[in-house]
């Protein structure tokens, strides 16, 4: 396994990421929250499964200031767009890959959803979408029409949850509500409880690999 740190640019925008190499024909793309960064249990255990089945793993790490958060879901989307596409062009160019998976955490899946998902070159992507925030309307309406194959994941006690959730499920997109969750999936104060939830998410991930 190599891990290799590297910054790109263009004229306006400098990005760095990290791409750990397996020697795998995969690859998993993560897009981080605003606070919940790669180092957090959620993501830090799903980059430990994708490294177990060989899958390539690349951390953008961008930095955002919250009141991102106040602007419309498109224009949040094209902010980060700005960042991330300078990372898949990267990596996409220098590497032949058959198969990318990607990985959004909380603002993370705005930019996966919006537009990664739409994108006709990433149509055969899976997607794997920790806590969306799916009281935004255009995030849920944009994933009502998905095709892709993956996995939702929502707790009941995340402000971005609605039991409409489970309206997004199809033959493809599986989803995996996990009760009295909050939006980092953890069961307050109940740390064993915390721990089986993230179990739950890691095996549904597992069974998408």
């Amino acid at each position: 396994m190599h891990v290799n740190r590297k910054s790109v640019s263009n004229q306006t925008h400098r990005i760095t990421y990290t791409h750990i190499k397996t020697g795998g024909s995969r690859i998993c793309f993560m897009f981080s929250g605003l606070g919940y960064t790669y180092e957090k249990p959620l993501l830090y255990y799903v980059t430990m499964l994708m490294l177990k089945h060989g899958i390539d793993v690349v951390h953008i790490h961008y930095t955002y200031p919250k009141e991102l958060m106040t602007k419309s879901t498109d224009e949040i989307a094209d902010v980060m767009m700005q960042d991330i596409d300078l990372v898949l062009q990267d990596v996409l160019s220098h590497n032949d890959y058959k198969n990318i998976i990607f990985a959004g955490k909380s603002i993370g899946t705005i930019p996966l959803i919006q537009r990664i998902m739409k994108d006709e070159a990433y149509k055969d992507a899976e997607l794997l979408l920790l806590t969306p925030l799916l009281t935004r309307t255009e995030l849920f309406k944009s994933l009502l029409k998905c095709t892709h194959k993956g996995l939702i994941v929502i707790g009941t006690r995340d402000h971005y949850y609605t039991q409409e959730v489970y309206q997004l499920k199809t033959n493809k997109m599986n989803i995996q509500v996990i009760e009295n969750a909050d939006h980092s999936l953890d069961v307050l104060y109940t740390p064993t409880e915390s721990l089986k939830a993230l179990e739950t998410v890691l095996n549904g991930i597992e069974q998408l690999l």
